[in-house]
């Protein structure tokens, strides 16, 4: 995938971020966003998947819920061998035995999806959770490659630290932290999003052109980099 493509996907996950109700936790707004750009009926983000500290920080629908749910209990399905395997796995709901019999046998009792797939959220070294999306009917998965990138933004717009480096925002030499904080207050302006939603954006970039949070800062705070109806617009 090209800057062009990257940079285009991230265009659209700030739109969607930008257009939907502040009131709504980030974390649903990011399920929200990751559905209308690769296509699905509902999705959930869970970190730390196969881990004793296992939390789902988001759900969009009841379906979403229970597809959840049973992995936790059952110990296996897509979402479980994506966080192992660090790889995009997939479950046809419709086959038996399937590659997790119990799972997919409980899966049937739950009415709609007939499609689950699962992408790990890899915004640094390792992989941190994973995004699961279901489909109601079997309309075929996404690009892998477009579907994981846009995965490990989300997961980088979730991290509370830069995910290359140590929180610049709170560790960093009082410049940095201020020129961050400035930063954040123009993408607010510009986008019209609250300041979480702001941070989050700017790490997405961090992540997805491979730089310091504090150089995204930069480039906003001297108008090369804006962010506006969604948009990205860099100028050299």
């Amino acid at each position: 995938m090209n800057d062009l493509e990257r940079t285009t996907l991230l265009a659209r996950l700030a739109r969607q971020i930008a257009g939907t109700g502040a009131d709504q936790p980030l974390e649903r707004r990011l399920c929200r966003a990751y559905l209308t750009i690769m296509g699905g009926d509902g999705a959930a983000i869970t970190l730390s998947y196969t881990d004793p500290s296992r939390v789902t920080l988001c759900t969009t629908d009841d379906v979403a819920s229970r597809l959840e749910d049973l992995q936790d209990v059952l110990g296996e399905g897509p979402g479980p061998t994506a966080y192992q395997t660090e790889a995009i796995t997939s479950a046809d709901l419709r086959q038996r035995p399937g590659r997790w019999p119990l799972f997919t046998e409980a899966a049937r009792d739950i009415p709609g999806p007939a499609i689950l797939y699962a992408v790990p959220m890899r915004p640094g070294p390792s992989v941190i959770g994973v995004l699961t999306v279901h489909q109601d009917a079997a309309a075929g998965l996404p690009d892998y490659e477009q579907a994981q990138f846009l995965a490990d933004a989300i997961g980088a717009a979730l991290l509370k630290e830069s995910p290359s480096s140590e929180s610049q925002l709170q560790s960093g030499p009082w410049s940095t932290r201020a020129e961050i904080h400035q930063a954040t207050g123009m993408v607010v302006v510009q986008l019209r999003v609250g300041p979480d939603d702001a941070i989050a954006l700017m790490r997405s970039h961090a992540f997805s052109h491979n730089i310091a949070l504090a150089e995204v800062a930069n480039r906003i705070t001297s108008r090369r980099l804006r962010f506006s109806d969604g948009a990205e617009s860099e100028t050299s």
